[in-house]
């Protein structure tokens, strides 16, 4: 049956990824943006491994052959339903998925999957995380933080659980710690972990980022830093997490998520939207993680003048997400506001030198191709997509400051609007609905 779900999986993607025509024009791109082709599908995050690109969706894992980088193609898969993985990891032949907690400390696993195969992932393991039934369990991303492969964190609860996967058929829990990441009264959460060259872990959550090394007992790894009271929810820098991170020389890039404030009157939609934030780590020795600069979209920012935590009433779902830096350059996942390429080369001083907003889309990630040799390339994970091959020239660095489009169509028009619509009972008129006499609206 898993044989059959995959070739039904592949064979819909294939009959896309052979030479795809892109039918939907964006809705705003800028002039060094091109949007190459389109594999269509939901995903969530990837990874690379040579000339292969792994892409995580509800449906499994996607295996992209990107050899020609700005024509990726299906090479094979695996068929693996879960929820959600967004991010990705790979570590050798070694690539780990984990299904998302239930509720409290249950139903989150993680499958260890090989991929000595690049196109045929196998599972080889299963292991049920957590299972004390209290408390905020792991089980939203599990990330390798040993070089050698054998041993990973699992982030997404109040604590990281720890695994072993010295034997990776065999993986075994260690136990959880509390990350100084996680600790906010307001949002107590670990969300991410990054493993930098230098061995150096950060960890980010509600509590803001903190970077660790790990010691002999792997329950208690070394604390260097923090972001401090700057960086934990409730805070300019962190109105709900800190969501992902990745460290450039004496910088530290991160993105914070937020995508629904509860506590806001009406609750939900935009209205305290996530940055991409700078964060000097010179001072790491002395256990200081520095705020340096933020950026936020135009949608965003007009309607606060660029206040730090600006709010932005439009659409629901337009936080800042995952991105991947190079050589200056950060590609950021936007949600519904699409890729933006921020230079972050005067970190105190973010630029935005590039922008794509698909129609109907929401982009949770984006990637650079490690087989472009001209730095050009890059790829988006979007759950209502799939995948976006996209090109901008000189890979950003030589693109000028540029600004988005907001469309006066996208606040939609009110009077026409009123005729078949209704405000939500919790998001307002950030999601409307349908009038109860009303099938279909009339154009």
């Amino acid at each position: 049956m898993l044989a059959l779900a995959a070739v039904v999986v592949l064979t819909g993607a294939m009959s896309a990824a052979g030479g795809v025509a892109v039918t939907d024009p964006p809705l705003a791109t800028s002039s060094n943006v091109h949007l190459l082709m389109h594999i269509p599908g939901t995903a969530a995050g990837m990874n690379f491994s040579g000339h292969y690109a792994y892409v995580s969706g509800w449906d499994g894992i996607l295996v992209l052959d990107i050899a020609k980088p700005d024509a990726p193609q299906v090479a094979g898969g695996l068929a693996l339903p879960h929820f959600e993985n967004e991010d990705i990891d790979l570590c050798g032949d070694t690539l780990l998925v984990v299904n998302d907690r239930e509720a409290k400390d249950l139903g989150s696993i993680m499958y260890v999957i090989d991929i000595a195969n690049p196109t045929s992932p196998a599972v080889i393991a299963v292991l049920p995380l957590g299972l004390t039934g209290s408390g905020r369990g792991s089980g939203h991303i599990a990330n390798f933080v040993k070089t050698d492969c054998s041993q990973a964190w699992v982030d997404g609860g109040d604590h990281v659980e720890v695994v072993d996967l010295t034997v990776r058929s065999a993986p075994r829990s260690l136990g959880k710690f509390e990350s100084a990441a996680s600790l906010s009264d307001a949002f107590k959460v670990s969300h991410d972990t990054e493993l930098d060259s230098t061995g150096t872990i950060w960890n980010v959550g509600g509590g803001g980022a903190a970077g660790y090394k790990l010691t002999a007992n792997p329950l208690a790894p070394k604390l260097l830093g923090t972001t401090g009271t700057a960086g934990r929810n409730p805070s300019p820098y962190n109105d709900f997490i800190l969501h992902n991170s990745q460290r450039r020389g004496k910088t530290l890039l991160i993105t914070e998520e937020d995508y629904i404030d509860t506590d806001e009157v009406p609750p939900g939609g935009c209205r305290g939207q996530g940055k991409f934030e700078t964060w000097d780590i010179s001072g790491l020795g002395k256990g200081a993680i520095t705020p340096l600069g933020t950026w936020e979209t135009e949608l965003n920012g007009m309607f606060t003048g660029g206040a730090v935590d600006s709010k932005a009433p439009v659409t629901v779902n337009c936080s800042s997400h995952w991105f991947d830096a190079k050589d200056g350059v950060a590609a950021v996942g936007w949600y519904e506001q699409g890729v933006r390429f921020l230079d972050y080369r005067s970190p105190a001083n973010i630029a935005q030198v590039g922008y794509y907003i698909p129609a109907n889309g929401s982009t949770w990630a984006a990637y650079w191709s490690p087989t472009d040799p001209k730095g050009e390339i890059v790829y988006t994970a979007d759950a209502y997509r799939g995948v976006d091959v996209l090109r901008i020239d000189g890979g950003g660095l030589t693109g000028k400051k540029v600004k988005a489009p907001v469309p006066n169509q996208w606040f939609g028009s009110p009077t026409a609007d009123s005729v078949a619509f209704q405000p939500h009972p919790a998001f307002g008129f950030v999601c409307t609905i349908l009038k109860p006499d009303v099938d279909t609206p009339t154009p």
